[in-house]
C-alpha cells in the first residue's frame, strides 16, 4: 500500500493545488464550469488514466488521486471536483469493460473535455438497480430496445456520452446490463436541469428512453453481467467521494482556526475554550479518517483484493459525514456570521450533497453488511476445507 506521495507525486498534486487556489475567491458558479474544466484537461488530467494507444500517458490511478486531492484540498465550490470523480468512473468503466472499438470511440473524446455520465437511479427505486424500471429488450439478430427512465444523473443536461444501467425483459439480478452511447441516440431525451440546494456548477437532470434501438455493439461486456461490473466501476467513486470529503474541508479549517484565535469571549479567543478545541479537532480526526481509508480502499481495489468492495463503501460513509458534521459545526463556531452568506453557509449547503450523491448511508451500511456476510462465507468455507484436508 502507497503510505506517503513521491517527489513526482507531490508535484502533481501541488500543480493542481494551484488550479484549485486559483478561484477561491471567484463567486459560486450558477452552472457548470467550463472554464476550469478545461483548465483540468489542458493540465493533462486524464492523460494520466487513459492508455497511450488512445492519446494518454498510461493508467495511473495514484498520480491520478494525487491530482484530486490537491485540487479538492484548495476549492472553494465542490462541484467541478465531483465531476472530475464522475469523468473518472467513465474512464475506468472502458477500461476494465470496453472494447476495442468503444476504447477508441470515447477514450479520445475523454482527453478532449467532453463531458460523460453515469445513470444507475431511477426515479421510482432509486439506486436499487436490481429492481431498475429501464428495461432492455432483445430484438433479432443481436439488436435491443430500451425503454425507461433515470434521474439525478450528473452532467445529464450536457453529457455527450452516457452509460446506462438496465435489465434484461423478464430477468432479475441476472438480468442486468450496462449500455454506453451517445446521447444524441435516437429515442433518448434530456431533461431540463434540477434545481437543488447547492453545487449549482454541477447539473444533473433525467433521461428518457423511448423505444431507443441498440445493438450489441452499444453494450458494455456481456448482457446480464452488468452488476458485478458496476459494482467495480462505481467503487472508485465512492472511494473518491470518500477522500474529497475530508480534504474540501482543509481550507476551511484553517479559516477556522484563525478565526478561534482571533474572536474572544469573557477575555480569551474562543480557542481557549475546550468545546470549540473539540470542534476543531474532531474535523483534524475526520479528515485523517478519511484520507487513509480511502488510500487503503484505493489499494485493495486496484489489487482485487475481496473486501475492495466494503471498504469503498466504508470510505465513503467516512468522508461524507466527515464534510456534512463538519460543515454544521463550522457554522455553529462562527454564529450568525456562519450563517450569513458567505463561505461557510456556501460549504454547509455544498457540504449536504455528500450525504447522497455516490449512494446513500444507509445503502453503503447494506452494501458493507452484504460484503461483511460474503467475506465470512468465505472464510468458514476456506477453513472447512483445510480441516477436511
Amino acid at each position: 500500500m502507497q503510505m506517503h506521495w513521491n517527489e513526482a507525486q507531490t508535484m502533481i498534486r501541488a500543480k493542481y493545488a494551484r488550479i484549485g487556489q486559483a478561484e477561491r475567491d471567484d463567486p459560486a458558479p450558477a452552472e457548470f464550469d467550463r472554464r476550469r474544466w478545461d483548465d483540468l484537461v489542458r493540465a493533462g488530467m486524464w492523460h494520466m488514466v487513459v492508455p497511450s494507444a488512445y492519446g494518454g500517458q498510461g493508467i495511473d490511478w495514484w498520480n491520478f488521486t494525487a491530482a484530486l486531492e490537491g485540487l479538492a484540498s484548495t476549492i472553494r465550490h465542490p462541484g467541478l471536483v465531483l465531476s472530475v470523480i464522475g469523468q473518472a468512473g467513465m474512464v475506468r468503466a472502458l477500461e476494465l469493460y470496453g472494447t476495442e472499438a468503444q476504447r477508441a470511440r470515447f477514450l479520445p473524446r475523454i482527453l478532449a473535455g467532453e463531458l460523460s455520465a453515469t445513470a444507475i437511479a431511477d426515479p421510482g427505486s432509486g439506486t436499487d438497480v436490481r429492481a431498475t424500471s429501464s428495461i432492455l429488450t432483445p430484438g433479432p439478430n443481436e439488436t435491443f430496445v430500451l425503454n425507461g427512465a433515470k434521474h439525478n444523473i450528473a452532467h445529464a443536461p450536457i453529457s455527450t456520452m452516457v452509460l446506462i444501467v438496465c435489465k434484461l425483459a423478464g430477468q432479475d439480478r441476472q438480468g442486468i446490463s450496462l449500455v454506453l452511447v451517445d446521447t444524441d441516440r435516437a429515442g433518448l431525451t434530456a431533461g431540463a436541469v434540477d434545481r437543488k440546494l447547492g453545487n449549482a456548477d454541477l447539473p444533473t437532470g433525467r433521461l428518457d428512453f423511448d423505444d431507443m434501438r441498440l445493438d450489441y455493439g452499444d453494450l458494455l461486456s456481456e448482457p446480464g453481467r452488468g452488476l458485478g461490473h458496476l459494482v467495480n466501476i462505481v467503487s472508485l467513486g465512492r472511494l473518491y467521494y470518500g477522500l474529497v470529503g475530508g480534504w474540501l474541508l482543509e481550507p476551511a479549517l484553517n479559516e477556522a482556526l484563525d478565526y478561534a484565535q482571533q474572536r474572544q469571549t469573557f477575555g480569551v479567543p474562543i480557542l481557549d475554550h475546550q468545546y470549540v478545541q473539540k470542534k476543531l479537532t474532531d474535523i483534524r480526526i475526520g479528515i485523517e479518517t478519511s484520507r487513509w481509508t480511502a488510500y487503503g480502499a484505493l489499494h485493495q481495489l486496484l489489487t482485487g483484493d475481496p473486501a475492495a468492495a466494503m471498504s469503498c463503501s466504508i470510505a465513503k460513509i467516512a468522508g461524507a459525514d466527515t464534510v456534512v458534521d463538519a460543515a454544521v459545526d463550522l457554522v455553529r463556531l462562527h454564529g450568525s456570521d456562519g450563517y450569513h452568506a458567505g463561505p461557510v453557509s456556501d460549504l454547509l449547503r455544498d457540504a449536504m450533497a455528500f450525504a447522497s450523491v455516490g449512494g446513500t448511508d444507509e445503502m453503503h451500511r447494506r452494501n458493507i453488511m452484504g460484503q461483511m456476510t460474503r467475506l465470512r462465507r468465505n472464510a468458514q468455507q476456506v477453513e472447512t476445507m483445510r480441516v477436511a484436508v
